[in-house]
C-alpha cells in the first residue's frame, strides 16, 4: 500500500493568552469601589423603580470612574460638557414619571458617559467614524472580562494579589459570622430588628445582588481596559465608495418627486400657519394628525437617505462632489420646511382637542430632527461638524428639558386649566389617570365639578387609587384612618421617591382627611369588580 507524501504543512499559530493587567492600589480600590456600587445600583437602581434611588446609584457610579480617570488626562471642555449632561439628565428620575422619557435619559445619559470618559482618556475625538468607534471600543471591553478577574489575584509573575487574600480571609469568617449573628440577633431586640429590615425579603435581594456583581465585571473590565489603553478600535475602511453618478441619480429622483410634491401641497402646507383648515370635508383632527404623522416619517426617511447618501459616495479631497451636495442640500431644508409645517399642525391639533404625552413628544422628536439637519448641511460644507457628537448633545438637551418640565404634568395641567377655561367641552379623565402621578391631583380637584358625569368617573378613579394603586391591603381595612393610609403605603421605600409620587400621595392624604367617609362609601363598587373593567 502506498502511502501519499505530497502534502501541504499548515502553519497553526499558537494561542497566544492576553497579558494581565499591572494593577496598583488604586486600581484594587477600584475593584471593590466597582463591586459595592454595582451591587447598590442593581438593588436600588435598577430593581429600585427607576427614581431616587437610581440617581444616587447612577450618580456615584459617574463618580467612581471620574475619580478613578482622573490621573490619566486633564478634564477638556467637551469631555466636562458631556459628563455634566449625563448627571444632569439623571434629575428626570425624581421629577418625572414618564417612561419614554425614563428609557431614552437611560440610554442617552449611558452614551454620554462612554462619550466623556473616552474623549477624557483618548483626548477629543475627531469625525463621525471615530466617534461612533467609541462605542465599538466600549462594547470591546468586555472581552477582557476574564483577564482583568485573574489579574485581581494573581500578578504576572504568579504571586498573588492582596485581594485574593482578603477575599480568603473574608471566607473564612463565613462560618464564624454564621454561629455569631443569630446569637446577637436573640440577645438584643435593636439588632434584630436592624437585621430584620436589612434581611426582609432576603431572597430577592439576594438575586439582585448576584446581578449587581455580575454587572461589576463588567464596570471593572471596561475601567482597567479604558486606563490601560487595551480596547479595539474600528479599523479605517478599504471602500473607497460607489460611483457618485448612481447617487446622484437616485437623489435626483427624489428631489423631483419632493420639488413637485411641494408646490402641488404648496397651499396644504402653509394653510397650517394661518389657523384654517383648506376648503373641503375634512376635520381639525383629520388635517393636523395626517399631515403630522406622516410628515414624521418621511423626516426620518430623509435624515437615512442623506446621511447614507454622504458617507459612501466617493469623495474628492474628504468632500463629497458638487452635485450630491446641492442634493443633500436641498433634501435636508425640504425636510426643514416640512418639518416646521408638521409642528404648526400639530399646534393646531392641540388647541383643539387638548395636549397628549405623545403629541408632546412627538414635536419634541420633531424639534431634533430639526436640529441635526441644521447640523447636515452645515456638515456638507464644514467638515468639522460633528453630526453625532451634535445629536447626542441635543438628544441630552431635549431629554432633560421634558424630564425637569415634566410632560405629564404640563399635560395634566394644560387639559385641565383648558376645560375649567371653557377651551376644551369636556376632559378625559381616563387619559388623566393614565399619566400616573401626575395625574392624581388634577383628578382630586375633578370630583368638585358640576358635571355630573364627570364627577362620578373622577370619583371612581380616585378609588381605584386608593383601593389598588397607592395602598396595599385597603380592601381589609374599615376605617380609612390617615395613619392607616401611611402604614400602608405601597411605595415607601427612599429609592422609589419621586416629586410627582410624593405630591400624589400628599393630595391623597389630604383629600382623605377632608372627606373621611369618601373611600368607605366608594368602596362596594369594587368589591366584586376588577379595577380592569373601569
Amino acid at each position: 500500500m502506498e502511502t501519499n507524501t505530497n502534502y501541504t504543512p499548515v502553519n497553526v499559530v499558537p494561542y497566544k493568552p492576553k497579558p494581565l493587567f499591572e494593577l496598583t492600589k488604586s486600581d484594587t480600590a477600584f475593584s471593590v469601589c466597582a463591586v459595592i456600587i454595582s451591587i447598590i445600583y442593581s438593588i436600588f437602581g435598577i430593581f429600585g423603580g427607576f427614581s431616587l434611588g437610581y440617581l444616587i446609584s447612577n450618580v456615584f457610579l459617574i463618580f467612581m470612574f471620574a475619580f478613578y480617570f482622573k490621573r490619566q488626562s486633564k478634564p477638556q471642555f467637551f469631555s466636562t460638557l458631556c459628563g455634566l449632561l449625563a448627571l444632569g439628565i439623571n434629575a428626570v428620575f425624581i421629577t418625572t414619571t414618564n417612561g419614554s422619557v425614563r428609557f431614552f435619559s437611560c440610554l442617552i445619559s449611558f452614551l454620554l458617559t462612554l462619550l466623556c470618559f473616552d474623549n477624557f482618556i483618548n483626548g477629543t475625538s475627531k469625525g463621525n467614524r471615530k466617534t461612533v468607534g467609541i462605542f465599538y471600543s466600549a462594547l470591546s471591553t468586555t472581552g477582557n472580562i476574564a483577564v482583568s478577574l485573574k489579574s485581581l489575584f494573581s500578578s504576572k509573575n504568579g504571586n498573588k494579589q492582596n485581594l485574593g487574600k482578603v477575599l480568603v480571609g473574608i471566607v473564612c469568617a463565613i462560618p464564624v459570622l454564621l454561629v455569631v449573628v443569630p446569637l446577637l440577633i436573640s440577645s438584643d431586640d435593636a439588632f434584630r430588628g436592624m437585621m430584620t429590615n436589612i434581611f426582609k425579603n432576603t431572597f430577592s435581594t439576594i438575586i439582585k445582588a448576584i446581578f449587581g456583581l455580575i454587572f461589576s465585571l463588567f464596570v471593572i473590565s471596561y475601567g482597567f481596559s479604558l486606563k490601560n489603553k487595551r480596547v479595539s478600535k474600528i479599523e479605517k475602511a478599504k471602500f473607497g465608495g460607489i460611483e457618485n453618478v448612481y447617487i446622484i441619480s437616485f437623489l435626483s429622483a427624489i428631489g423631483v418627486c419632493y420639488l413637485l410634491y411641494l408646490f402641488s401641497q404648496l397651499a396644504y402646507f402653509f394653510s397650517a400657519f394661518s389657523g384654517f383648515l383648506p376648503k373641503g370635508q375634512i376635520t381639525y383632527a383629520g388635517y393636523a394628525r395626517k399631515g403630522f404623522f406622516e410628515m414624521c416619517v418621511i423626516a426620518v426617511i430623509n435624515l437615512i437617505l442623506v446621511f447614507i447618501s454622504l458617507l459612501i459616495s466617493k469623495k474628492q479631497k474628504g468632500k463629497a462632489c458638487i452635485p450630491i451636495k446641492i442634493l443633500t442640500t436641498f433634501i435636508s431644508i425640504f425636510t426643514l420646511i416640512i418639518i416646521t409645517t408638521a409642528i404648526s399642525k400639530m399646534v393646531l391639533y392641540i388647541n383643539a382637542y387638548g395636549m397628549t404625552v405623545l403629541r408632546l413628544t412627538t414635536s419634541a422628536f420633531m424639534l431634533f430632527l430639526s436640529i441635526v439637519f441644521i447640523s447636515i448641511i452645515l456638515r456638507i460644507y464644514i467638515t468639522k461638524i460633528n453630526i453625532i457628537k451634535t445629536a447626542l448633545i441635543t438628544a441630552g438637551c431635549i431629554i432633560l428639558v421634558l424630564g425637569v418640565v415634566n410632560v405629564n404634568s404640563v399635560c395634566a395641567k394644560y387639559n385641565y386649566e383648558s376645560y375649567i377655561n371653557g377651551k376644551l367641552k369636556t376632559i378625559d379623565v381616563n387619559a388623566l389617570y393614565n399619566l400616573g402621578d401626575e395625574g392624581i391631583p388634577y383628578i382630586i380637584k375633578l370630583t368638585k365639578s358640576k358635571d355630573a358625569e364627570i364627577l362620578q368617573t373622577s370619583e371612581e378613579y380616585l378609588t381605584q387609587a386608593y383601593l389598588f394603586d397607592y395602598f396595599d391591603n385597603m380592601l381589609d381595612i374599615k376605617d380609612y384612618t390617615l395613619k392607616e393610609l401611611k402604614q400602608n403605603q405601597r411605595y415607601n421605600g427612599f429609592s422609589y421617591f419621586s416629586l410627582p409620587k410624593s405630591k400624589a400621595y400628599n393630595q391623597l392624604y389630604k383629600f382623605a382627611q377632608e372627606n373621611p367617609d369618601f373611600i368607605s362609601s366608594h368602596k362596594p363598587i369594587y368589591e366584586n369588580r376588577n379595577c380592569e373593567e373601569i
